[in-house]
């Protein structure tokens, strides 16, 4: 493993990290209340919705490029696959609150109900613009890499994430946008890796 590689990997690490983090203050929050009718949502800016999912997906792309290059891998499109996971769970735990207020959400969410209506409100928003974003990522990697099955599997679960955030099509554009100007950045500066 190459200085280079390592300097690099960090780097995205720390980016995507940031990418990631950033959001924590930015993410409209949605508070469980399993008890209640209606689902009360906090968004600190106007902007939150547009700005969480390219955010996430920026974040989640980058860490799974910036892993492969500390570790001085050649990252699979199987692996890149991690990207989408990391992207959806990082949006629910940040837009429910688990992330800021664990001990206060986490037994909320343990109701069926609350669950259900933190998924299907804002969380699941903005999830699936993260996940599509994110997905990106291994559509890429699978082409240049010729592995059909990954290529299969990351169109699917694109074409599910743009099917269940249609109410929502900023997020998912956004999230979209976001998820390419990633694999853009990771393409530039780790071609050993992204470029066929």
């Amino acid at each position: 493993m190459s200085l280079r590689s390592r300097l690099l990997g960090s780097a995205l690490l720390v980016v995507g990290v940031a990418a990631i983090a950033a959001t924590v203050s930015l993410a409209p929050t949605v508070p469980p209340e399993p008890a209640a009718d209606s689902v009360s949502l906090i968004a600190p800016t106007p902007y939150s919705f547009i700005a969480t999912p390219p955010l996430l997906a920026v974040g989640s792309v980058l860490l799974v490029g910036g892993a492969a290059a500390l570790a001085g891998i050649d990252l699979s499109a199987r692996a890149a696959l991690l990207a989408p996971a990391v992207g959806g769970v990082a949006a629910f735990a940040f837009v429910v609150g688990a992330v800021t207020a664990p001990a206060a959400v986490l037994p909320a969410l343990a109701e069926a109900d609350a669950l259900a209506t933190a998924a299907s409100g804002p969380p699941g928003t903005i999830a699936t613009g993260a996940v599509v974003g994110a997905a990106v990522a291994p559509v890429v990697r699978a082409t240049t890499t010729e592995d059909t099955a990954a290529l299969l599997a990351g169109s699917v679960l694109l074409l599910a994430a743009l099917a269940a955030g249609a109410s929502d099509p900023l997020s998912l554009v956004t999230g979209g946008v976001g998820g390419a100007v990633a694999v853009g950045l990771l393409w530039a500066v780790d071609p050993e890796r992204w470029r066929p």
